[in-house]
């Protein structure tokens, strides 16, 4: 009886081990780590035309038109979107303004940004692929 008695203490204790060792990897990861991005993008021209997406990084996705390059871009900001100058260049001097929002989250970090751009040109040179 001792003998069984062993035997299903030392299986009791290999289940706990292997439990353990599976929890572990779920439970010490960091909320952010798990987080990706999720942002809301609206793209409003004065002439019509208005748009909403959704863009995710870390599964890349949405149901942005461009995902991964949108994705890409971002990364090489930090997910700064002020920071994007993705083709910096000249644009025709048309007064048609486009107004941009994206709100969201970027690897746990509230993310906003407003921007008023002169034409439909100067928002492409500057967010690229986002918009």
């Amino acid at each position: 009886m001792t003998l069984v008695l062993t035997a299903a203490r030392r299986m009791a204790a290999l289940g706990l081990c292997v439990a353990a060792t599976f929890a572990v990897p779920f439970t010490a990861l960091p909320a952010q780590a798990a987080a990706g991005a999720d942002l809301f993008i609206t793209v409003t021209p004065r002439s019509g035309g208005a748009y909403a997406t959704r863009l995710t990084c870390d599964p890349d996705g949405g149901v942005h038109p461009h995902p991964q390059a949108a994705c890409h871009v971002l990364r090489g900001v930090d997910g700064h979107v002020d920071d994007l100058n993705v083709d910096p260049g000249p644009c025709p001097m048309i007064f048609d303004p486009v107004k941009v929002e994206v709100k969201g989250h970027w690897y746990g970090r509230p993310t906003s940004f407003h921007e008023t751009f002169t034409n439909r040109c100067e928002m492409e040179r500057r967010l690229g692929p986002l918009v």
